[in-house]
């Protein structure tokens, strides 16, 4: 398979594994093959449990868990790929003995496999538990038979002994074992006897039947060696089809067990005698497995793959012997003149078996693998707990069951799921549903989950990879985990972030716009309940730093700057957040919401209101910028032509005071026209918020103004001028800026009243006698 790219990061490793095959989403032959998607976790693993990499420190027991959970992946590879093979092709053993009586029986097993899937299945599974078997060291053995008794026997004939001296008398095989016969192998011979029963059992184990074989034959022992190949079943090619079979072939060519059903009912006995040692009763039931030896094997198994193994052999024995059964009365199965006949009788039926009708041998796998999940729950560490019983859930077809006893396991916050674990998990949920297996997933609880480790461990870059696959949730996970980035992230971080849901075919504008409503959500929980009281603008510091919940009102704008596609929001939203933040008094976040903001911004919205009312935040603050600059004056400079620059500021202040005040401030709307519902009650708030904006500003900056007209009538004195420009502006009836001093209980016209006072007292106390010539 290709080679998976192993860096010191684990989540990266796994997530640059989904990335890979994603296109292949619901292409289950893809991620299920060899070169597919499990199969590519699976090298992660054991690429992580065999390297050092400078930033990876792992121990032992973290190699070991890595090991385990390779193995896991290469079971559900191999088992998901079993079941998308095609079923029950070719011909029905019913088929083939009514074409031809003499069919082996090789060929009977494999027809039986094709219309029992769950059958096949399993052979897969002990395949796998055949393949991860420790590596075996073959036992040091001589090519002679009891050697050393020999010897000795012979040394004892030769000096007339005739007594019995604690050997054996006799040297054929079953010499140990005769009932009545106390004798014994020489020590070495006897060591060596022990060393090779656990060598061919291991062998066994691990699937290595030949490698067996060899050993016996090494060892001289011939007959041993014709024991294992008994379970060879009958396979003779030329006996498959008749009707194809080449009659210029000069040599009939045979192997394996005529009588298999005969030898493996004879293991089955061999495996229950007293007389033989524990490691030959479980080698004969190894090698004809059933669940009737099981008690003889066990005793052999001394770890949960053995365990497994020993019953699901037990289980693949049992069920083939049973198919095999159904052919009693063949040529090779002669049986019973009654089963003969019964036999002659489903034949004239001419009935096809039904692929997968097993629901009955489904409750006996059940009952036999019952015991290995207690099993399973008995260590000390919760992952491999897991993992076993992931391996179980895919054997038992319980997968659903499993992710959600998963999912209860987030409910108990005094018994967290282990972060490795949590990781396979999601994998294994990604996995399922990427081959479109729907039927086996629960919720998307254990993704989510998932999702908050990677947010926690800092891997942000890959979040919109693993939300992607939430389905309809997908949009509302991505943009909380974009509201949730830290306050301090730059700009590009944020578009960066955004930009990522792209790449994972995540509509963009939607996650802009859910993540903007949910940075308001934010600031909202974080605020002070409105208790309807007007904010007082003269305590209110135009630099100050931004709390929390106004960054997040702030950053509500900004996810909709990012993207083309979010554009022609950004001016009603603004404007509703400016809003909202100037009618509560929040004038640094107001200014810095709209300074972030391009100018060029203000063309992407489509609507003519909402871009003027936006032209009059930016040109208030602004105002407010300026005058809060003036106020912080404390002696103008003595430079060349100061006096002149000065006169020519405060004269600009005082015209974008005038542009704003007399601008169109939206109030006067045509409410009548508009109808009722949703629509018109947001308009209606606006409104009001709009009213409430105008009776707030339009006092303070009035005020403010003529504070600083007459700060620097001191140094300007045609400033007092400038102030009584304003009382008239004020006063007049067109703009009707007087009615804006009251508002609310509130009314300021004293205090403006008592500094215009003051600016007419300034003015006649520089030479002006007349108090109506300053005010014309």
């Amino acid at each position: 398979m290709d080679k998976a790219i192993v860096t010191s990061n684990i989540y990266r490793d796994f997530a640059q594994g989904v990335e890979k095959f994603q296109k292949d989403r619901g292409n289950p032959d893809v991620l299920v093959s060899a070169r597919g998607l499990a199969a590519t976790f699976r090298e992660i693993c054991i690429r992580r449990a065999t390297r050092r990499h400078s930033g990876q420190s792992l121990k032992d027991e973290d190699r070991r868990l890595l090991r385990l959970e390779a193995e896991t992946w290469e079971l559900l590879q191999r088992v998901y790929e079993h079941r998308r093979k095609p079923q029950g092709e070719g011909r029905t053993t019913q088929e083939m003995l009514k074409a031809n009586a003499y069919t082996p029986t090789l060929a009977l097993y494999q027809s039986s496999l094709s219309y029992s899937p769950r059958l096949a299945e399993l052979c897969e599974i002990q395949k796998w538990l055949e393949s991860i078997y420790r590596p075996i060291e073959p036992p040091l053995l001589t090519n002679e038979y009891w050697k050393f008794t020999t010897m000795d026997l012979k040394q004892k004939r030769r000096q007339g002994q005739t007594t019995r001296t604690g050997y054996v008398r006799t040297l054929d095989p079953d010499a140990v074992n005769r009932i009545g016969d106390s004798g014994v192998l020489n020590a070495d011979d006897a060591e060596e006897e022990k060393s090779l029963l656990n060598s061919l059992f291991q062998h066994i184990r691990a699937g290595k039947l030949e490698d067996a074989i060899e050993i016996c034959q090494t060892a001289a022992r011939p007959w041993r060696a014709a024991l294992l190949r008994g379970s060879y079943q009958l396979r003779w090619d030329s006996l498959n089809d008749l009707s194809e079979r080449d009659t210029g072939v000069s040599e009939e060519i045979w192997s394996g067990n005529r009588r298999w059903i005969l030898w493996r009912q004879m293991c089955a006995e061999a495996s229950m005698s007293s007389s033989l040692s524990t490691t030959d009763k479980a080698l004969h039931a190894s090698i004809a497995p059933s669940v009737y030896t099981l008690p003889a094997l066990l005793p052999m198994c001394h770890t949960w793959e053995d365990h497994l193994w020993a019953r699901l052999g037990a289980l693949i024995g049992d069920r083939v012997e049973m198919k095999l059964g159904e052919t009693a009365g063949g040529f090779w199965n002669p049986g019973s003149f009654r089963d003969r006949l019964a036999l002659r009788a489903r034949l004239e039926s001419d009935v096809k078996p039904f692929v997968g009708q097993e629901s009955d041998w489904e409750s006996v796998i059940a009952h036999q693998l019952d015991e290995l999940s207690d099993m399973a729950v008995e260590t000390s560490d919760p992952v491999e707990d897991f993992l076993r019983r992931s391996q179980l859930g895919v054997i038992c077809r319980k997968m659903k069951s499993l992710l959600i006893e998963v999912e209860d396991a987030f409910k108990d916050s005094e018994e967290s799921l282990p972060v490795e674990s949590l990781r396979f998990f999601a994998h294994l949920w990604l996995f399922l549903n990427m081959i479109n297996a729907s039927n086996e997933l629960s919720s998307t609880r254990i993704i989510e989950k998932y999702i908050e480790v990677l947010q926690q461990s800092g891997e942000r870059d890959i979040v919109a990879l693993y939300t992607s696959f939430l389905g309809h949730a997908a949009i509302r996970k991505y943009a909380d985990f974009l509201a949730s980035m830290p306050l301090g992230s730059p700009n590009s971080e944020l578009d960066r972030a955004l930009r990522s849901a792209v790449a994972y075919h995540l509509d963009v504008r939607l996650v802009a716009e859910e993540a903007s409503r949910l940075s308001r959500d934010r600031a909202a929980k974080l605020l002070p309940p409105d208790i309807g009281k007007l904010p007082d603008l003269s305590q209110v510091e135009s630099k100050q730093s931004l709390t929390d919940a106004e960054k997040h009102i702030v950053r509500s704008i900004a996810w909709l700057r990012f993207h083309a596609s979010t554009h022609a929001l950004i001016i009603p939203r603004s404007n509703e957040a400016i809003r909202w933040l100037l009618c509560h008094g929040h004038i640094s976040a107001a200014i810095q919401l709209s300074a972030d903001l391009p100018k060029a911004d203000t063309n992407e919205s489509g609507d003519h209101v909402h871009a003027i009312e936006y032209l009059l935040y930016r040109k208030l603050l602004a105002l407010w910028d300026n005058l809060s600059a003036f106020e912080k004056i404390k002696e103008p400079q003595t430079a060349l032509n100061w006096k002149r620059r000065l006169e020519d500021q405060i004269q600009r202040l005082f015209d974008d005071f005038v542009e704003v005040v007399t601008m169109d401030w939206g109030i006067e709307s045509d409410e009548s026209d508009v109808e009722d519902g949703p629509a018109a009650d947001g308009d209606a708030r606006r409104i009001e918020e709009l009213v409430c904006l105008r009776r707030l500003f339009i006092p303070e900056i009035s005020i403010r103004l003529t504070q600083v007209l007459m700060n620097m009538s001191t140094y300007i004195p045609s400033a007092v001028k400038l102030v009584m420009e304003l009382v008239n502006l004020v006063a007049d009836g067109k703009d009707k800026l007087h009615l804006d001093f009251v508002y609310r209980g509130r009314n300021r016209l004293p205090e403006y009243l008592l500094l215009v006072k003051e600016a007419l007292i300034t003015g006649m106390g520089a030479g002006g006698s007349d108090p109506l010539a300053l005010a014309a």
